[in-house]
């Protein structure tokens, strides 16, 4: 039963942030009034990778099994794809077949990173390492890597970022690790990722 209900909550928070991220796309900037653009501003930061990756880590790091965070993880993003692709086809009758391949190819894929991401959190011996995958994901979307320099790109997903460290924390010492491992990763991923994000 509580399985169950898990699986329902996720779908609903999917559905709901699936709707809510294409009703925030409408809204556009306005010179001036700062309350205005905070719409504006809340759809820029749900059209990015990094608000996604957070919540569904969270989702992941917290169901109560491995099973359970790959089938909550995959029914979180299957509720988000349907809502915001039916939301978009409602409001404009059409929406872009690429981003559609683009967020099913990660759908299908989030249950194989939600076991990752459990495995990251509850396992203790692999929590010195995997943390560090999610961690220096989320720095490559924020950080601009070069040899001789960082550029601060999004301060939100540095943020994020910290979020990450705090929900996978169980030691001083592994979190050292952790940010140290994960910094040398997002450096190699900048390097080597033939995507920019």
């Amino acid at each position: 039963m509580k399985k169950q209900r898990s699986f329902f909550l996720c779908l609903i928070l999917g559905v709901a942030l699936g709707i809510v991220s294409k009703y925030l796309d409408t809204f556009t900037a306005y010179d001036g009034d700062w309350l205005m653009n905070i719409p504006s501003y809340l759809g820029d930061l749900f059209t990015r990778l990094g608000i996604w990756i957070l919540i569904a880590t969270t989702i992941a790091a917290y169901s109560k099994t491995q099973i359970n965070s790959a089938l909550n993880t995959f029914i979180f993003f299957t509720g988000m794809l349907i809502s915001y692709y039916l939301y978009s086809a409602y409001l404009f009758g059409v929406f872009s077949t690429s981003d559609i391949i683009y967020w099913s190819i990660l759908a299908l894929v989030s249950p194989f990173l939600a076991v990752i991401v459990w495995n990251a959190k509850n396992n203790t011996s692999l929590s010195w390492i995997l943390p560090a995958l999610p961690i220096a994901f989320m720095l490559t979307l924020s950080l601009g890597f070069g040899f001789f320099y960082i550029a601060l790109n999004h301060i939100e997903e540095l943020i994020m970022s910290v979020i990450l460290c705090f929900i996978f924390y169980q030691s001083r010492k592994q979190l050292i690790v952790i940010m140290f491992v994960s910094f040398g990763l997002s450096f190699i991923i900048k390097q080597i990722s033939p995507f920019h994000f």
